[in-house]
């Protein structure tokens, strides 16, 4: 496998970089972002909590100042990576359906502009054209939750083609500590209603922009770790993850928007640096491996959240 030698992707993931002016000119322009407050931070253990808040109609989703380009990347995965970015089993097709109606009528509804939808283009193609959004169907079937399709352009270490069909067990198998959370998850999961919106938040730190990340392990680089008074070169990740279960179809749609922001951001939230710094602390070798490819990459940022934010 040819990997990029700054950031340790493979050559074929490296090429869908976004834009990282946006997210520059979105924080020096607004400051942090709100969503940083949202963040559980809270020191391990648990290592995993389920988290969910109820949401209204409103929040499903969360268009902002990076739609376009984002759009614009998801558009290029659609064309050049289809077969890695979108699948969809037969037990899903009503889901999708439904879902892409869902979809336009809550753009429609929020005075949000997009291009009209193509009718000879699969449902779940059309919503990752649409929305910043990825999108998972769980489907109820064989007496499990089972991932039969999604939209998935911008993964967080795995690959929805792996994981296809499995029910939910399975699918976060890898996962460390999912043990603890998964017979939770479950049962939220069945007593989901229709009439309700939820959301929760996960974090990972990258030394990377990258959103499109259909991967398992990233490759440590082979420049050394040096980090720099703003952080650089690392991001904060967050995975906002909202779930709705659709009407008259035992399914439920999952969606997952990445939000990043530069380390730098931090420089103006010492609070956020400091909570951090000490959940990091707090991680046992096994999340350590399943959230940082690189104990270095670790060691190097913990010690950049002590520098800027000392007790």
């Amino acid at each position: 496998m040819d990997l990029d030698p700054t950031t340790g992707l493979p050559i074929d993931v490296a090429a869908f970089a976004p834009d990282v002016a946006v997210y520059a000119a979105m924080l020096d322009e607004s400051g942090p972002p709100g969503w940083l407050d949202e963040l559980e931070l809270r020191p391990a253990p648990p290592f995993h909590r389920v988290g969910t808040h109820a949401v209204g109609e409103d929040g499903w989703l969360v268009p902002d100042a990076a739609r376009s380009m984002e759009l614009e990347l998801r558009a290029r995965l659609l064309e050049e990576r289809r077969e890695v970015v979108l699948s969809c089993l037969p037990s899903a097709d009503r889901a999708a359906a439904a879902t892409l109606d869902l979809v336009v009528e809550w753009l429609d509804g929020h005075g949000v502009e997009h291009d009209d939808v193509d009718g000879s283009e699969h449902p779940l193609a059309a919503v990752g054209r649409l929305i910043q959004e990825d999108v998972c169907l769980m489907v109820h079937r064989d007496g499990d939750w089972h991932l039969d399709a999604g939209v998935l352009c911008f993964p967080t270490l795995w690959e929805l083609n792996d994981r296809l069909g499995l029910p939910t067990g399975r699918v976060h198998e890898r996962v460390a500590h999912y043990g603890e959370i998964g017979a939770r998850v479950d049962t939220f999961f069945d007593r989901l209603r229709p009439d309700r919106i939820v959301w929760r938040r996960n974090l990972s730190i990258k030394p990377f922009p990258h959103l499109h990340l259909p991967i398992r392990k990233v490759h440590a680089p082979t420049s050394p770790v040096d980090v720099g008074p703003d952080g650089s070169p690392f991001w904060i990740r967050s995975e906002r993850q909202t779930l709705r279960r659709l009407a008259h179809l035992d399914a439920i749609v999952f969606t997952i928007k990445i939000q990043t922001v530069p380390a730098r951001a931090l420089l103006d939230r010492p609070d956020i640096a400091r909570a951090l710094a000490d959940q990091l602390a707090s991680w046992d070798d096994a999340i350590r491996d399943y959230k940082f490819s690189d104990v270095a990459h670790l060691n190097a940022f913990t010690t950049w959240l002590t520098a800027i934010a000392p007790r």
